[in-house]
């Protein structure tokens, strides 16, 4: 008799343990997304209406080594903390197959530091349009969708992620030294029924794509946000044709390879730029990404090669570069994150892609090669909806060359909070 009550007994603490372990059926974070629902209904012709809420709050201290002789600037404070992200937006799904979507930044929030003036100050936002677009499903053909608007480019594996996914604080070198971001375009998608194969065009315009743009020069975009434009006397047009396959795909994981091509329009290049010009396009005039991901049960694994070809802001050579990324679940509610970075082209690797090494140090923003370890920590608050809710912890060690020598050591201590609804 005891030892059926202690066999029962321990049949009971499995079963509640392998419960704990498992994601629950419905938690808080369904209830969130529910509460964001305004309208429902499927037989009137706006089916439903939704908002959306993201947020990211961080803080980071860069920490450069002092043996290579880079230091923290005069006056410049190691520390940065920020809203990453502060958005609230509106999704409107009609019966014709056409969804509305719009993020608006919230300004007045304290973020960023920057240093200007020979001390670190204080930033505030503003109020802006991240993205707004309108996407239609054309029914004629299953899959096939045309979205128009101002949207994000896809482009890297890493960017092809939502910013509330990645696992990472900041997304990658790779993918930053792009400098890409939300712009006016045109997108045309097939996703096959069976969401195995996705290919896509898209053609982007104006803008903030590259930093590499001159303020003072007469044609500028003069705040670089909102809904204005300038199509102005310059080309300022890019586009980025890619595709994505699946395969070996199960109910524990699958396998997948993308492909991607960009192509910058704009005038700047072989020797045709007008001085002062701006640059909206990605920094190269043509790129390459070559993606592999691999997901099976606990382990996801990501591989991300790029070549980028003619060099533009920083007047360097071509570059290449590699990302590695694998992502290991220790529970349900816990990640744990690797990432390692490797870039090399002469006077053509951004390491102020970083987003505060080069605005705390007298680095210079393009080397000719870097590397960069990252190790994170990710915690959930709901097993089932990961990205609703997670609280992270990085640090990362970027080393860089330039002119033969070593140029930059440096590691960087980071936290964020992260919400998605």
């Amino acid at each position: 008799m005891n030892k059926t009550l202690l066999l029962s007994a321990a049949v009971l603490t499995a079963s509640q343990l392998m419960a704990a372990d498992a994601p629950a059926s419905s938690d808080w974070t369904d209830e969130v997304k529910k509460a964001l629902i305004v309208y429902e209904n499927d037989n009137t012709f706006v089916n439903k209406v939704s908002f959306a809420f993201r947020e990211q709050w961080q803080m980071s201290v860069v920490q450069p080594n002092g043996s290579n002789g880079v230091h923290l600037r005069d006056g410049a404070s190691p520390f940065n903390s920020e809203f990453r992200r502060s958005w609230i937006g509106v999704n409107v799904f009609m019966n014709s197959g056409t969804q509305f979507h719009t993020y608006a930044r919230i300004g007045g929030l304290p973020t960023r530091s920057t240093y200007k003036g020979g001390r670190t100050k204080r930033n505030f936002t503003y109020t802006d349009l991240y993205d707004i677009w309108l996407k239609q499903n054309i029914t004629a053909i299953p899959g096939l969708s045309v979205k128009a608007g101002k949207f994000a480019p896809n482009f890297t594996s890493d960017f092809r992620m939502s910013n509330a996914s990645i696992p990472c604080i900041e997304r990658s070198y790779v993918s930053n030294q792009f400098g890409l971001d939300t712009n006016w375009g045109v997108e045309l998608n097939y996703t096959s029924p069976d969401k195995t194969d996705i290919l896509y065009l898209q053609l982007m315009a104006n803008d903030r794509a590259c930093a590499s743009k001159k303020n003072d020069h007469g044609d500028v975009y003069r705040d670089g946000r909102g809904l204005k434009g300038e199509f102005g006397w310059e080309d300022k047009c890019f586009m980025i044709l890619g595709g994505t396959h699946k395969f070996n795909v199960t109910e524990s994981g699958y396998q997948a390879l993308s492909l991607e091509y960009m192509h910058d329009f704009n005038n700047a290049y072989h020797g045709r730029r007008n001085p002062g010009a701006n640059n909206y396009g990605f920094g190269f005039m043509d790129a390459l990404s070559l993606g592999y991901e691999f997901k099976q049960e606990k382990l996801t694994f990501m591989a991300n090669a790029v070549a980028a070809f003619e060099q533009q802001a920083g007047l360097g050579s071509n570059n290449v570069g590699i990302q590695l990324q694998p992502v290991y679940a220790i529970h349900p509610q816990v990640d744990l994150v690797f990432r390692y970075n490797a870039m090399t082209g002469n006077n053509a690797c951004k390491l102020g892609a970083d987003r505060y090494i080069c605005n705390q140090t007298t680095a210079s923003s393009w080397v000719d090669s870097l590397h960069a370890f990252y190790f994170g920590v990710d915690l959930y608050a709901s097993a089932k909806n990961k990205d609703a809710a997670k609280l992270m912890f990085g640090v990362e060690y970027t080393t860089a060359r330039k002119d033969g020598a070593d140029y930059y050591n440096g590691w960087e201590f980071s936290t964020a909070v992260r919400f998605n609804f």
